[in-house]
């Protein structure tokens, strides 16, 4: 047992640890506070507000092309296998003529792109 008298916060770092919580609950309420952050730091329009969480939509281990504004799920070779742009899909031959084939890929490392390592 952990004695808490000593213990002035307690952050958490999503592995269970300490406490168990419903994910989807977590990652909503995460959704939502990203959402009031772009609007209300950064400017982003109040109609994303409007925007419903969809936790079937996003799985983590993907990544985002902010260039380009797309969001990639890649093979462990860094193969683009799919690609959106929004909800979108990206046709096969755009996909290749944008990311190239097994041959030509991009390294997927630099600035223009984020992993996402939560749900949304």
């Amino acid at each position: 047992s952990l004695n808490m008298r000593a213990i002035k916060s307690v952050g958490f770092d999503m592995d269970y640890t300490l406490a168990q919580y419903k994910e989807e609950s977590f990652e909503e309420l995460a959704y939502i506070l990203a959402i009031n952050k772009l609007v209300e730091k950064y400017g982003y329009p109040e109609c994303i507000r409007d925007f419903v969480f969809n936790p079937n939509y996003m799985i983590r281990g993907l990544v985002i092309d902010k260039e380009r504004g797309n969001l990639l799920k890649m093979d462990r070779h860094k193969y683009v296998k799919l690609a959106f742009h929004g909800f979108d899909p990206i046709s096969k031959e755009e996909r290749l003529r944008t990311y190239g084939n097994q041959a030509l890929r991009e390294s997927f490392d630099g600035s223009q792109y984020a992993n996402i390592d939560t749900l949304f």
